[in-house]
């Protein structure tokens, strides 16, 4: 007789396996994007870059993608998204200041009137940033706007900021990240308002992010040692200055940039200028039902920033970059209502010497059976270390609880050995292959830690809609809940099963497979990351991710 336990690990296997190793070859890593041009150079560039011998080849350290951030990655209109977050807290800082009810363009946000205090140009507008994000220190400001983001929300639409990013270019992110490229934020907005914006809404580290700076001096206040910010802007990074920014930044050229207006070009003219595959691509905003339609390219309505111009879209085309319609090409454009409870799975990401074992491992599997699912966005190599549900409110909670044990432990001088191949049976005569990593007093540890963290947060139940999709198989939904729900009891402590699946075959190809003598290697952590569990249980979308300290 099997043990619940073991039913239940069988039960698991065999509903999201065998229909994940059916499905997961057809799974399409942009899948809010429409089938057309836009999408197709997409997929054509990094399949490009990332194909081993091929001339067009580009080693991972040179994998640098460069994103603007408002008007590509969220929305910019009718303003930009941080003269929000000034206007607040010019309402916030008025009592202090009665001055500003007859002093522009304070007195304009005062009474409500946004489009009014803009017209004082620049230099209005560098008023208003001196006189609310200066005089404080760094650590003070970053509250202030992680505090802000957490429920501000967008005037017109009625969503959160945090809401309005767009789902096909989060997919894009996903999709390079998977592929060995570094993502980096190149924006005019402020990069200390940017930093833990990029980490909220799209894991991206502090350290990848370029921006414009206020001076900062260094100061030591009750004992402590703090940066100051001063009324005195640093650098402007916009237009020609955004490729000077990624050069003092960044250090390599990037091979792919993202933009979607005038202040862009310098940037996109930059990765364009290197030597080899190279991938240049401005959204369009055309599409004034579901988002806001401006150009004036096109003859779309002009605006004041973010223009994108007749001029600039000639430039594309002679240049051969591409060219999103949102209208057209995007399928939907802000994500889906987030459900009230996420399931999520904490995971560490390998070092380069497994990514590579794993790579050679799936190719081999795909040649034997081509129907397999190839490691890409949504199936990126990882050890999970634990799977459950949370409530969504409780995330950034969560994340702080995680960085704690991820600080403290020394994760990337792990070394762990990959010890064999293995695989699960997945019925209908397929399996689910992996490389088996022995389960050190080290990591072991770790896990106990990190589950003694998410404790607090662990719901250990949840609903079919905390997953990024369901089925229309109530069967697999109820056993893949189920699984996600008893995780601890199931893969950790004496349980824990350290693997990176690689790909699937038939069972009788496998069982020969992992019968060849197999020769161990050492690797390590490189990275540790929250993703949100997708359909079959695979890590689908990244939430957050840490940069572990050697």
């Amino acid at each position: 007789m099997k043990s619940t336990r073991q039913h239940i690990l069988l039960a698991a296997a065999l509903a999201f396996t065998s229909a994940f190793a059916m499905a997961a070859h057809a799974a399409d890593p942009l899948p809010s994007w429409n089938d057309g041009s836009a999408k197709r150079s997409i997929i054509a560039f990094v399949e490009k870059v990332t194909k081993e011998g091929s001339p067009t080849f580009v080693p991972v350290p040179e994998r640098i993608a460069v994103f603007d951030n408002d008007g590509t990655l969220w929305s910019e209109q009718p303003v930009p998204v941080q003269f929000y977050f000034v206007a607040d807290r010019v309402k916030a800082l008025a009592p202090q200041h009665p001055e500003w009810n007859s002093k522009e363009p304070f007195a304009s946000i005062l009474k409500g009137e946004v489009n009014a205090a803009l017209e004082g140009g620049d230099h209005g507008l560098m008023e208003l940033f001196m006189a609310t994000h200066t005089g404080m220190t760094t650590d003070e400001f970053a509250q202030l706007v992680k505090d802000w983001i957490a429920t501000a929300k967008h005037p017109q639409t009625g969503k959160r900021f945090l809401d309005m990013t767009y789902q096909p270019m989060l997919e894009v992110l996903a999709y390079l990240n998977a592929n060995g490229f570094k993502n980096f934020i190149v924006s005019g907005g402020g990069i200390e308002f940017i930093r833990v914006w990029a980490e909220a809404a799209y894991g991206i580290p502090p350290e990848q992010v370029v921006g414009s700076s206020m001076k900062t001096k260094f100061e030591v206040r009750d004992g402590k040692a703090v940066l100051v910010r001063l009324p005195a802007l640093n650098f402007n990074d916009d237009k020609g200055d955004k490729p000077v920014g990624i050069n003092q930044h960044i250090g390599r050229r990037p091979i792919a940039a993202f933009g979607n207006s005038v202040g862009d070009q310098q940037m996109l003219e930059y990765a364009q200028g290197g030597s080899g595959a190279r991938f240049e691509l401005l959204v369009l905003h055309d599409d004034g039902a579901r988002e806001f339609a401006y150009g004036p390219a096109r003859a779309l309505p002009d605006v004041k920033y973010g223009y994108f111009t007749p001029a600039l879209e000639d430039h594309a085309k002679k240049d051969g970059w591409t060219v999103v319609s949102m209208k057209n090409d995007w399928k939907s454009v802000f994500p889906a209502a987030r459900s009230d409870v996420t399931a999520i799975d904490i995971l560490l990401e390998p070092d380069a010497v497994m990514l590579q074992h794993a790579a050679a491992n799936n190719s081999r599997l795909l040649k034997v059976y081509p129907k397999g699912f190839a490691l890409d966005a949504t199936h990126t190599p990882h050890i999970t270390m634990l799977q459950c549900f949370v409530r969504t409110a409780d995330l950034d909670n969560l994340y702080a609880a995680l960085g704690e044990v991820f600080a403290a432990a020394n994760v990337k001088a792990m070394k762990l050995e990959a010890s064999r191949l293995y695989y699960i049976p997945a019925g209908g005569g397929l399996g689910v292959a992996g490389i088996v990593a022995k389960p050190t007093p080290e990591l072991l540890k770790l896990q106990a830690d990190i589950i003694a963290a998410a404790n607090p947060f662990n719901l250990r139940d949840g609903p079919i809609g905390a997953f990024t999709a369901g089925h229309e198989d109530p069967a697999i939904d109820k056993a893949i809940i189920q699984y996600v729900s008893t995780f601890e009891q199931i893969g950790a402590g004496a349980t824990f099963n350290p693997h990176v699946s690689t790909g699937n075959a038939p069972t009788t190809y496998l069982d020969q497979m992992i019968a060849e003598p197999f020769e161990p290697f050492t690797f390590s952590p490189a990275g540790a990351a929250v993703y949100q569990l997708g359909p079959f249980g695979t890590a689908a979308k990244k939430l957050k991710e840490w940069d572990l300290r050697p």
